[in-house]
């Protein structure tokens, strides 16, 4: 007698049309998962289902209705306010939102899925809004027996053109086809940062909900990084060496209480990304040159003419996302 094959397991991923969300999509789908992505406006990757949920909006009684509905065996929350967005912005998007999720998912009880909040490096020194509202969610998410895994810099293809080598990378595609001229400003005082690759960032989201890991990690924020902070000029260099368009860097000195450029985080993983490695059995496998060939591919292939459907949106903020 034929056995009936079982069903692929259910995954949503909450900003999935944006670039960390859209490369988490790819890592389940490609794993085989049944994949749903809610997003203010009904956008996702290929093969992903996409539906039109405004999670700022959105009270915790139709978030149930639409858990329940979906009944995914796991979230990951990708969606939040970065780069441009205001401090009312953030609040409401990265820390109110997922409280209201928060209540909606407790509300299922034993039918709710497995959470995985998508946090950052800033938390450890909450200093600035976007600091302190994704803390508070942290907090929430970890009470309520979730995981956060904390994100550093992270580059790869789709890099948004708000971050700095996102940007650098944007304008030299133009440049490229359009012969301009191009220079770039950057700090004559050398900057290391730690920088991760997108696609091994969701490498580790999806090890954080498979069997042993899952368990492991239930209640914890951890830490996700290489160890290995690199020079940015060094990337800046390698980058216009990769794209062949002539490009002039010009130093300046930084100003009094000079902040990093274009969203790069001077803020460090702490020394729990080694606790994360031996927890979610992951490792970051891709080097800077690797996540910087992604990125400048990408962005040349969508400049060239690539079909929009395969380029994830540069943004992955929740609110005017």
């Amino acid at each position: 007698m034929a056995t009936r094959p079982r069903p692929a397991p259910c995954a949503l991923v909450l900003g999935g049309s944006g670039f960390v969300g859209g490369h988490v999509c790819a890592a389940f789908l490609a794993r085989g998962w049944e994949v749903h992505a809610w997003s203010r406006r009904a956008r996702a990757p290929r093969g992903v289902t996409a539906h039109t949920v405004d999670l700022v909006r959105a009270g915790p009684g139709r978030l149930a209705d639409e858990l329940a509905a979906l009944a995914p065996r796991v979230v990951v929350n990708a969606a939040g306010a970065v780069w441009g967005a205001s401090e009312e912005e953030m609040a409401e998007a990265n820390e109110g939102a997922v409280l209201r999720f928060m209540t909606a998912v407790t509300a299922l009880g034993a039918r709710a899925p497995r959470f995985v909040q998508l946090g950052s490096v800033h938390e450890h020194a909450a200093t600035t809004v976007y600091g302190r509202t994704k803390a508070a969610a942290t907090a929430c998410v970890t009470a309520a027996g979730g995981t956060v895994l904390r994100l550093p810099n992270l580059l790869g293809p789709g890099t948004p053109e708000g971050s700095f080598l996102g940007g650098v990378a944007a304008r030299l595609a133009r440049a490229a086809r359009t012969g301009e001229a191009v220079t770039v400003t950057t700090l004559a005082r050398r900057e290391r940062r730690e920088f991760l690759d997108v696609r091994d960032a969701a490498d580790a989201v999806l090890a954080s909900t498979a069997p042993p890991a899952a368990a492991r990690v239930g209640g914890r924020s951890l830490d996700l990084g290489t160890g290995r902070p690199v020079d940015v000029r060094e990337l800046l260099d390698a980058l216009i060496r990769l794209s062949g368009v002539p490009a002039r860097v010009e130093e300046r000195l930084p100003e009094p209480g000079h902040t990093p450029p274009g969203g790069l985080s001077g803020v460090e993983p702490g020394p729990s990304h080694e606790i994360a490695c031996e927890l979610l059995g992951w490792r970051a496998v891709r080097d800077p040159e690797e996540s910087l060939r992604g990125l400048w591919e990408a962005v040349a292939g969508a400049s060239s003419g690539a079909r929009a459907g395969d380029q994830w949106r540069a943004s992955d903020r929740l609110v005017g996302g």
